[in-house]
């Protein structure tokens, strides 16, 4: 009799147990999927939501897909979205390709490596806000760029006030900053090439160029086509250095869509405008992403 009752409360038990193993990677992602809801989902929501209405004096009126009509068949926008194409390939392409060849030197086991990489991870920790503010002291007339530059140049170089200059001072300060991003993330791709599988390509008679092609590239590909991407969706929503920088100017020669948004939102009110703005600049960099990763032949 107390046989039967102890097997009839460990069942049940048993049973929970069992479920609740089943289900263990369900309870331990949660978390993870509670924010994932609250920081890109539920925005995102927000967002389409808003893209519909129209705001003005009056309140707000629902327009449905006018908002997109409007922004896709006005050039300011897309005089916008090559602002930021320009900075993107400008900034990515430096960025990259620094940042793989300073990745090769520190790979090398040059003297003070870890100094070097412990100096290299200081401007990642600065918000792009303050990255700015220093750049912006640096690029005062007769300040410190231009006494370096100044047997160059001739003179003063009109940093933030020449639209034929001003896009590139805002490159400067984002590859200042993310380079080391790059550096670190292919110098783990190269740290990771077995130590075995060079010796057998050295012992087969492989040069330098051949090793780097055969044997070192296909161990970093993935890391390098990966930093791409977040590259290209970084450089994609720049908004602190051309706000505190240029602000658009001068003549909108760095006005991106951020700051287009920025100003759709925040100084005339329209808020569905805005919202739009943000879902295109969204699909744009989804778009550009995934075609980058179907031509890489990458899967991750």
């Amino acid at each position: 009799m107390v046989r039967q009752r102890n097997s009839r409360v460990t069942a049940p038990a048993e049973r929970a147990l069992l479920w609740v193993e089943d289900h263990l990677r369900w309870f331990l992602t949660l978390p993870a999927l509670v924010l994932l809801v609250a920081f890109f989902a539920y925005p995102i929501g927000r967002a389409l939501y808003l893209s519909v209405y129209s705001f003005g004096t009056t309140g707000r009126s629902f327009v449905g897909v006018e908002n997109y009509i409007a922004i896709l068949t006005k050039g300011a926008f897309w005089d916008s979205l090559w602002i930021t194409a320009k900075f993107m390939i400008l900034a990515v392409t430096l960025e990259v390709s620094l940042g793989i060849a300073i990745a090769f030197v520190l790979n090398s086991r040059v003297r003070f490596r870890g100094l070097v990489q412990t100096i290299g991870i200081v401007p990642l920790v600065i918000s792009p806000t303050v990255v700015a503010l220093l750049w912006q002291l640096l690029y005062q007339n007769g300040g410190v760029l231009d006494f370096l530059v100044g047997p160059l140049t001739g003179g003063p170089v009109p940093w933030l006030s020449s639209p034929d200059v001003a896009l590139w001072a805002l490159v400067i300060p984002d590859v200042w900053q993310m380079t080391p991003l790059v550096t670190l993330i292919v110098l783990a791709g190269l740290q990771s090439v077995p130590d075995h599988v060079r010796e057998a390509a050295v012992m087969d008679g492989a040069g330098r160029l051949r090793r780097l092609v055969d044997v070192t590239l296909p161990y970093v590909r993935e890391l390098i086509v990966l930093v791409v991407i977040l590259r290209v969706v970084g450089t994609m929503r720049v908004f602190a250095k051309v706000f505190v920088l240029t602000r658009g100017g001068p003549a909108g020669s760095t006005n991106v869509v951020s700051m287009k948004l920025y100003r759709e939102a925040f100084r005339y009110g329209n808020y569905g405008r805005a919202s739009t703005m943000a879902l295109l600049l969204l699909v744009f960099a989804l778009l550009i992403t995934y075609a980058f990763a179907k031509i890489s032949e990458v899967e991750f």
